[in-house]
């Protein structure tokens, strides 16, 4: 902070050595140099610069830049200036690299290193500031309306918004086993997929820049000016504000951990070291000529106005009120009416004679995860046994077979293992005489939870077939 402030009084101070004297009577078709409210758009280059290395390379953005403020000319060519700057920055990278986490943790409990692949995975990141620019001022008439003009000075800026969002490219995630020397994909209990949709907000930190604007004023009238010409910022300190170690963050340090994996982006990682803001562009705009704000004019002399003083009776100080004619008028309650829950109308109570019926309910086969076949037990062998011995007295009946997962993983993953677990189930009745035709199978992947996958004993839980009768 003491260094914004020393540069700033030396902005100031610059343009105070610059006053020699005072300005010049102008004909009246000219702009006098005196105090400008100003305001002016621009355009162009607005890009954060800072090296990826070895994974990937940086674009170059689009932007744009509102300034608002006050000029003040000590002398007829000199003077400082001070307002606000709302600037925009567009930029872009194209990651392509390995990042690799050492030590990281399987289901198991195995150590092994992580890899994310980047696959020319875009990002563009784009931050909104609000900046105070303070500097020195520059003018030199040609002829009688038209002026050069140019300044140069600092801007603090501070970042209002920053986000970040991947437009293309993807990103793939591997486990690599150096005791078996043994790379795995496409195993999602170890993070291991295929991803390119990201989106977040990272945090940047104030930065310096110092200012360059060269351009023209064309006098409108005595009080109004158009502008346009170019300007160029470059930020002196990095603004990078790294909050994570990595770009993408699989949580894999622990065997539970793999449900939170997080991509943190460029600017949020400690990928990049330096982090520096410029921009260059065009800009147009508009100044009004308010006069010098710091010139007293000599009020005109006041003539002294007489007062005469009037007395009033006290009596006519006091008003006499009746309370009967004041009335308190209270709102009436609104009436009350209470929410009735109705039951649907297509309701209905199913009642199933259990006599008739061999009960399935409650019985379902667990799995381990990730596994097609089951462990026939003596109890699961007895189920089984029953269903086939109850079908063959009834002919007539069909059984569906319904199979689930816990959540690990992709739908499309968890559907293929649900359906080959319902598979299983259904080759065990047809070696126990059942006829494929009368044996449905289903998949309900991890849709249909008996209770949440929240930890691994509820996971096993969710890992099985279930049979159901239908006609």
């Amino acid at each position: 902070m003491k260094n914004i402030i020393l540069i700033i009084i030396m902005a100031f101070g610059a343009t105070m050595l610059q006053a020699q004297t005072k300005k010049k009577a102008k004909p009246d078709n000219i702009c006098e140099p005196t105090t400008y409210i100003y305001a002016s758009l621009g355009g162009g280059m607005h890009n954060l610069c800072y090296d990826l290395g070895s994974f990937g390379n940086k674009g170059i953005g689009l932007g744009g830049m509102f300034t608002g403020g006050l000029t003040h000319f000590f002398t007829d060519n000199f003077g400082a200036s001070a307002g606000i700057m709302l600037n925009y920055i567009n930029t872009s990278a194209k990651l392509n690299g390995i990042e690799s986490i050492e030590n990281a943790i399987d289901e198991e409990s195995k150590t092994y290193t992580h890899r994310t692949y980047f696959n020319d995975l875009k990002e563009s990141q784009n931050i909104f500031s609000l900046g105070i620019p303070v500097g020195g001022y520059y003018q030199h008439e040609i002829g009688k309306k038209f002026k050069v003009t140019g300044g140069v000075g600092v801007v603090v800026s501070f970042a209002l918004s920053g986000n970040y969002k991947t437009k293309s490219g993807y990103l793939e995630t591997r486990g690599y086993y150096p005791e078996y020397k043994l790379e795995l994909k496409g195993m999602p209990q170890h993070h291991e997929y295929t991803a390119q949709d990201f989106n977040g907000y990272f945090e940047l930190k104030p930065s310096i820049s110092p200012y360059l604007q060269v351009g023209g004023a064309y006098c409108l009238t005595k009080e109004w000016s158009a502008t346009a010409g170019f300007y160029f910022a470059y930020g002196v300190n990095s603004v990078a504000k790294a909050q994570n170690s990595y770009i993408y963050n699989p949580d894999c340090m622990s065997a539970d951990a793999y449900h939170n994996p997080t991509y943190n982006g460029v600017c949020s990682s400690s990928t990049v070291d330096k982090m520096h803001t410029i921009s260059a562009g065009v800009m147009v705009g508009v100044a009004y000529n308010i006069g010098n704000i710091f010139e007293h004019k000599k009020k005109p002399t006041e003539k002294p106005i007489h007062i005469e003083i009037i007395t009033i009776p006290d009596a006519a100080l006091i008003a006499n009120v009746d309370d009967s004619e004041l009335q308190i008028i209270e709102p009436e309650p609104e009436p009350f009416v209470a929410d009735i829950e109705t039951q649907p109308a297509d309701t209905q109570v199913v009642v199933i004679d259990v006599k008739k019926e061999l009960s399935l309910n409650g019985f379902n086969m667990q799995f381990a995860f990730n596994d097609s076949t089951a462990i026939l037990n003596t109890r699961y062998q007895n189920y089984l046994n029953q269903i086939a011995e109850d079908m063959k007295e009834n002919p007539e009946k069909k059984i569906m077979i319904v199979g689930h997962t816990c959540d690990i993983g992709s739908y499309e993953a968890n559907y293929k293992v649900a359906l080959r677990r319902a598979g299983f189930a259904k080759q065990q009745l047809m070696e126990r005489g059942i006829s494929a035709d009368r044996i449905v199978t289903q998949s309900k992947a991890y849709l249909e939870p008996l209770v949440p996958n929240t930890s691994e004993d509820n996971r096993k839980i969710n890992r099985r077939i279930e049979f159901k009768y239908i006609k």
